[in-house]
C-alpha cells in the first residue's frame, strides 16, 4: 500500500460501502494534547452512531510507519506492512428515527460552513477531518481547525459533539474523551446539570476566568436547600479566580458533596471547600449526600 499521511482515509480504509439512500458522516477529532476520537454516523433505515477513541496520536502512528519505511527501503524483501494503528475503545449506540430526522436535516443545514475558506493554523487546538458519504456520490472532505463560536463551522461540530454527548451519557470511557474536546470546540461552559436526587452538576474539563458568569449561573440553578452532588471526576483545570464561586457554593444551605479526580481534590482545597465534603467515589459522594439530607 502506498504510504499516507491522511489519518482520516487510513482508518476508513476498510469502511463498508454505503447502502443506497443513506447517508454516512465521518468525524475525526485530533486534538493535541488529548486522544483522538473519531466519530460516524450512519444514516439510513437503521442510524446508528459509533465512537472510536484510540489510546494515541493516529497522525504520529503514520509519522513512525513512514519512518520505518524509509528506513527498510534498502530491503527489497521487505514487506509492505501496513500502518500499525493505536488501540481503540469503541462505543456504539442506535438512533432513533425521529432524533436520526432531526440530524439530517441539522447536518444538511450546518454542512456548507465547512466549505467556507479558512486560513487559520495553529498547534495548540484541534485538527478536524470530515468525509460525507453516500451511495450515489463520490465523497466530501472537509478540514477545519478549532472553531469559534462565530465561525462558519462551529455549527456542524457543535450539532456532531451534542449528539455524540447525548447517546453515549453513559459510557464513562467515551464521555471522558468527548469532555476534552468541549473546551477545544468552543461549546461554553463545560459543564451539564443532571438533575435526579441528589441534584448532579458535572463539571469536566479545563474552566477559564472567562467560564466564571456561567459557572455563577450554574450553581444559581439548584434550590439553596436541595441536596446536591458536584461531579468532578474528569476535572482538570480551572482559574484562580473562580475560587470564591466554589467555596460559596460549598457553604450553601443544602446538603454538599464533591466527587473529585485527583486535580479536583487539589483545586478544591486551594478554594477552601471543606475536606469532608469530598469524596473520590461518585457513588461515595451520593451516599454523604443522601444520608446527609435524611439527618436534617
Amino acid at each position: 500500500m502506498p504510504p499516507t499521511l491522511d489519518p482520516l482515509a487510513v482508518l476508513l480504509g476498510d469502511d463498508p460501502p454505503v447502502p443506497a439512500g443513506d447517508e454516512r458522516h465521518h468525524v475525526l477529532l485530533q486534538p493535541t494534547f488529548h486522544r483522538d476520537v473519531l466519530l460516524t454516523i450512519d444514516l439510513g433505515p437503521r442510524p446508528t452512531i459509533r465512537a472510536r477513541t484510540y489510546e494515541s496520536s493516529v497522525s504520529l502512528a503514520l509519522l513512525d510507519h513512514l519512518a520505518a519505511r524509509k528506513q527498510a527501503r534498502g530491503d527489497h524483501d521487505a514487506p509492505l506492512l501496513a500502518p500499525k494503528l493505536p488501540r481503540h475503545h469503541e462505543a456504539r449506540a442506535v438512533l432513533p428515527a425521529t432524533r436520526a430526522e432531526q440530524l439530517r436535516l441539522t447536518l444538511a443545514r450546518d454542512l456548507p460552513g465547512l466549505s467556507v475558506p479558512d486560513d487559520r493554523v495553529g498547534r495548540d487546538g484541534i485538527g478536524l477531518d470530515v468525509e460525507v458519504r453516500r451511495a450515489d456520490a463520490p465523497p466530501r472532505r472537509f478540514t477545519a481547525w478549532s472553531p469559534e463560536a462565530a465561525h462558519p463551522q462551529h455549527a456542524y461540530f457543535a450539532a456532531v459533539h451534542a449528539l455524540a454527548t447525548e447517546v453515549f451519557a453513559h459510557d464513562e470511557h467515551t464521555m471522558l474523551h468527548l469532555g476534552h474536546t468541549h473546551g477545544y470546540l468552543d461549546l461554553g461552559l463545560p459543564a451539564r446539570d443532571r438533575g435526579g436526587y441528589p441534584r448532579c452538576l458535572q463539571i469536566f474539563g479545563r474552566l477559564a476566568s472567562s467560564d466564571e458568569r456561567a459557572l455563577a449561573a450554574l450553581f444559581a440553578t439548584p434550590r439553596p436547600s436541595e441536596a446536591v452532588v458536584v461531579d468532578m471526576r474528569t476535572f482538570e483545570t480551572m482559574a484562580p479566580q473562580l475560587h470564591p464561586l466554589f467555596h460559596k457554593f460549598s457553604r450553601r444551605p443544602g446538603v454538599t458533596g464533591w466527587a473529585v479526580s485527583p486535580s479536583a481534590r487539589r483545586a478544591l482545597k486551594a478554594a477552601q471547600v471543606p475536606s469532608n465534603q469530598l469524596r473520590d467515589d461518585l457513588s461515595d459522594a451520593i451516599l454523604l449526600v443522601t444520608v446527609n439530607d435524611a439527618r436534617r
